[in-house]
């Protein structure tokens, strides 16, 4: 009885090492890019759903007022 051999052949793809890297880096600064500008938002952004207001707003409302002297 003859002997079979069976091969297979595995070939790289001949794409870039740098794709995944380039995708990497343009989604990270896109998420840079919402970071900053959620940051420095000031305003309103209304829809169908209602409003959101993005101003930023100090809890302290009023300076603090100096101790009095007793002097």
């Amino acid at each position: 009885m003859a002997e079979i051999r069976e091969t297979h052949v595995v070939k790289e793809r001949g794409g870039s090492s740098a794709t995944p890297w380039l995708a990497f880096i343009i989604g990270a600064l896109l998420i840079a890019l919402v970071a900053v500008f959620l940051m420095n938002a000031q305003g309103r952004i209304t829809g169908p759903g209602g409003s959101v207001d993005l101003n930023i707003k100090s809890p302290v409302t009023q300076p603090a007022k100096p101790a009095p002297s007793g002097y």
